[in-house]
């Protein structure tokens, strides 16, 4: 079997641009549309191909899967690049996302209904740690997600990285992420991954995608009513809908206490978890 290292991270934390920088880096060049990019680091979710799991090599592989006893293929990982990102974004993201994917339903609603709708969904949200149906996908709440691949019992060997800092310095983490993959990429190399795989880039991918209708990550036939709808997957910046004051109070209240061991606040150097999120110079 393959020896398999996981892309993990919680749904709308950044895990397709990982795998676009990555895609780009193991091809030598861009990537040309997102079917490519599922070919050479596939989704678990989306089903996985023979030949990515037989043979001796590494393969990389996207999951949003928990880490415990349970997880398939657990005999054959030798390794993860944990994906982490502030929650109050990750809600938010996956707020906008669930509901624009209801697509002819949702242009349908008034904007009154819309931000009943979305005030709905941060209330269930917030009171699970997660989307309510995360769980039953093997996801569960934030917290026992990312504790679950963080957490020192887990002794796979891991590399544990915030989605912003893969933002403010992603030619650092990527060459990370090369030297952890022992992939031996020069910096010019690394430079051209992150170039080719930015969010500019990946965007264009997307829209050709949608106008074309060329199945791949960011375009499926059966979702065809949430493209009309708006819904996106590569993120602009803008949100539809925000959290309120209240809420925002309410999902740091309960996240807050993880998200200071991961170093979104100051927290204990002496934490073992939070010394998995330091980042290190390669």
């Amino acid at each position: 079997m393959a020896k398999i290292v996981w892309l993990a991270s919680y749904p709308r934390s950044g895990n397709t641009w990982l795998r676009f920088m990555l895609g780009c880096l193991l091809k030598g060049s861009p990537v040309v549309n997102s079917a490519e990019v599922s070919r050479l680091i596939p989704d678990i979710h989306d089903g996985i191909r023979g030949d990515a799991l037989f043979g001796k090599r590494t393969t990389l592989i996207k999951t949003h899967w928990a880490f415990d006893a349970e997880l398939p293929l657990r005999e054959d990982t030798v390794g993860v690049v944990h994906l982490v990102r502030n929650p109050l974004d990750v809600l938010e993201s996956n707020q906008n996302y669930a509901l624009t994917r209801s697509g002819e339903a949702f242009v349908q609603t008034s904007e009154e209904e819309r931000r009943a709708m979305a005030h709905q969904f941060a209330e269930g949200y917030i009171a699970n740690g997660g989307h309510p149906r995360f769980a039953e996908f093997g996801f569960g709440s934030w917290e026992h997600h990312t504790l679950s691949w963080a957490s020192p019992r887990n002794e796979i060997p891991k590399l544990a990285l915030r989605y912003e800092d893969l933002r403010s310095e992603p030619m650092t983490q990527l060459r990370r992420i090369a030297q952890f993959l022992r992939l031996e990429k020069t910096d010019r190399e690394i430079a051209a991954a992150t170039e080719a795989s930015n969010i500019a880039a990946m965007r264009r991918i997307e829209t050709r995608e949608i106008e074309q209708r060329i199945e791949g990550i960011f375009y499926q036939a059966t979702n065809a009513s949430a493209y009309a709808a708006g819904q996106r997957f590569v993120g602009d910046g803008r949100r539809r809908f925000s959290l309120t004051a209240e809420q925002r109070q309410r999902a740091l209240a309960r996240f807050g206490g993880l998200m200071r061991r991961l170093g979104y606040a100051t927290g204990s150097s002496s934490d073992p978890v939070a010394q998995e999120f330091q980042s290190k110079e390669p």
